[in-house]
């Protein structure tokens, strides 16, 4: 062997004894039950799937078959679970707007586009880069602009076969090509990507689908150690250089999956981030994640409430010992081994280890004929999800099932938000639970009133509230220091140096936001009023101050011909060059389609009472 690698191989194994040593001696004194993986250690780095298959390719094999391995890819017709020839179109009627996925050679690209009559008043047509979900219940479809991700407003759901709006964006919140995809969403869909440092949305690289670190954490001392011929007989003791979840206590074991299996909200811990966790860690270290509860309801659940339905279970409850439930999700699940492969058989093998043939109550030709004599279809029904619709997903609450039973009803009253994993969370976490539930999921003012109710004795007024624009700069230029990249802040900075005014500045901060992504709608209507205040009355300018006014309005309508602030300041436009009445006809139809908008109707007012 050469020196070079037998130097390297002696230290890696000195570094390992040594750690291996701590672990002993500053556990064994305390008996804990909670082995603590090496490969928890910051140092550690992520090495990607690829890594891992070189020695595990069997294990490769099926892993990439299962709905997680399936979870995140390139957008291609293999990928697809639609096939989308062209005569697919979705209409939303909320918002008069329809939706046409087609392939354009290899590419699946998406048209929007408004009908009036049978002229085309909207066209926008949009590349998909991503496609997010397995295709076993459904295809969300993902837009990359200069690294900034966004979701498209079309899904495919793959059990019925049908093209219907993504969950969230249905009667009347079709938020169109504007909604951000952050780490939250992007860390449970997908293995971790490289994100930029100060965004909300941008990311320079993006793998594809949930890797094995995932689940085992990350793998570089583990293949460091076996490349300098360290073994361990893991037959008969424990590799700590790589997270065996097996080997973790319930808690610690649970945590892994239902950091993503608990779809509700997670509220990061101040100073954590989603990437923070790693299998082997306590999940209420790094984040709270809550789940609503319903009054009266014992069948309306979330797509993804796997481990909570779970733990209401009997079987659950009764096989507790010493605190620690003999059931959990890997006693059933194979995560290497895709649902569809493991086979009925081997399910209901699982059921009747604990329970014999006598113990159920239907007899065995009833059994067979009602369901070829199968525990799970029986005990753990198939329904719907409350909050993502056209699926039918297996319901892990395990229990007997009352004749007549409906399950397919919806969710009965709302409760209350319950912290899963964290039995005492605090007042600014329940408060940031509530305003986060009312963005993603329910837009119900007793959810801002809950927000309210634990963060009164904080409450800030705003310095921008008072018309103190300076601080407001001040405060704002901090955020960014924070979130260069957070282009909100981008935008909220500019219009706050337009009203000082300054808009030398705030022309700057609009063009920052323009080059990091051009179809930022905001920034372009932001930049048109600009132009607009510009504008002086008594001199009329210049016909450039009016051009530059309306052709970046224009460019923000041609993005989203529903965006309320271009369509006021079009109205402006359309004032200052003398065409009352397209302005008066335009605010017209402002009232119709934003009648809950004070600005539409004072300007209508003006307009019509000739007061501008």
């Amino acid at each position: 062997m050469p020196r070079k690698i037998l130097l390297s191989s002696l230290f890696l194994l000195s570094i390992f004894v040594v750690m291996v040593s701590s672990w002993r001696c500053s556990n064994q004194p305390q008996k804990t039950k909670e082995p603590v993986f090496l490969n928890l250690h910051d140092t550690v780095k992520y090495v990607g799937i690829e890594a891992c298959r070189k020695c595990h390719e069997d294990i490769y094999k099926t892993y990439i078959q299962t709905g997680m391995g399936q979870s995140f890819a390139k957008a291609t017709k293999h990928k697809s679970a639609g096939h989308f020839m062209g005569s697919e179109i979705l209409h939303d009627p909320y918002s008069n707007l329809s939706y046409q996925p087609f392939w354009q050679g290899d590419s699946l690209m998406l048209k929007e586009f408004r009908m009036l009559g049978k002229d085309t008043t909207h066209k926008r047509i949009e590349k998909i880069d991503y496609i997010v979900g397995s295709g076993h219940h459904t295809n969300s479809h993902i837009i990359n602009t200069n690294g900034y991700l966004t979701q498209a407003p079309f899904t495919y759901y793959a059990q019925s076969k049908k093209l219907d709006l993504p969950p969230g964006f249905e009667h009347g919140f079709n938020s169109k090509f504007n909604r951000d995809l952050g780490l939250e969403c992007i860390s449970c869909h997908n293995a971790y990507p490289k994100f930029v440092e100060g965004s909300f949305n941008k990311y320079t690289e993006i793998p594809e689908g949930i890797n094995c670190e995932r689940c085992h954490g990350p793998g570089s001392l583990h293949i460091n150690t076996k490349l300098a011929g360290i073994t361990v007989n893991t037959a008969k003791d424990t590799d700590f250089t790589i997270v065996n979840p097996r080997k973790l206590p319930y808690d610690l074991q649970i945590d892994i999956c239902q950091r993503c299996h608990i779809q509700g909200d997670a509220v990061l811990k101040p100073g954590k981030t989603f990437f923070d966790f790693k299998p082997g860690m306590h999940l209420s270290k790094v984040m709270d994640l809550y789940m609503p509860e319903y009054k009266n309801d014992e069948h309306g659940f979330l797509m993804a409430a796997h481990a909570q339905r779970l733990k209401k279970s009997k079987c659950f409850l009764g096989s507790m010992k010493d605190n620690q439930p003999k059931l959990n999700c890997i006693t059933c699940h194979n995560p290497h081994v895709s649902v569809r492969q493991t086979g009925e058989n081997s399910f209901n093998t699982k059921c009747k280890n604990c329970h014999q043939k006598e113990s159920c109550k239907e007899n065995f030709n009833l059994r067979q004929k009602k369901n070829k004599n199968n525990c799970v279809s029986c005990h753990m029904p198939k329904s719907g999800a409350v909050d993502i619709p056209h699926v039918s997903i297996t319901d892990h609450y395990i229990r007997v099932v009352k004749k007549g039973e409906n399950l397919t009803k919806g969710v009965g009253k709302f409760s209350r938000l319950a912290c899963l994993n964290n039995p005492i969370p605090d007042n600014l976490s329940k408060a940031k639970a509530y305003l986060y539930f009312y963005e993603k999921f329910e837009h119900r003012a007793f959810h801002l009133d809950s927000a309210f109710k634990y963060i009164q004795d904080r409450v800030w007024q705003s310095y921008l509230y008072y018309h103190d624009e300076p601080n407001a700069v001040n405060y704002m230029i901090a955020a960014m220091i924070i979130e260069p990249y957070n282009l909100d802040y981008s935008n909220k900075l500019g219009t706050t140096y337009q009203m000082l005014p300054n808009t030398f500045k705030a022309r700057q901060h609009f063009n920052f936001v323009l080059k990091e992504n051009p179809k930022n709608v905001a920034a372009w209507n932001n930049m048109g009023l600009s132009y607009l205040v510009s504008f002086d009355a008594a001199t009329h300018n210049t016909p450039d101050i009016i051009k530059g006014a309306e052709d970046n309005i224009n460019k923000a309508l041609s993005l989203d011909p529903d965006y309320e602030p271009a369509n006021l300041n079009k109205v402006k436009v359309l004032l200052i060059k003398g065409k009352k009445n397209e302005a008066l006809k335009l605010s017209q139809k402002m009232m119709q389609k934003f009648p809950k908008s004070n600005d539409a109707k004072l300007l209508y007012e003006f307009i019509k009472n000739d007061k501008y």
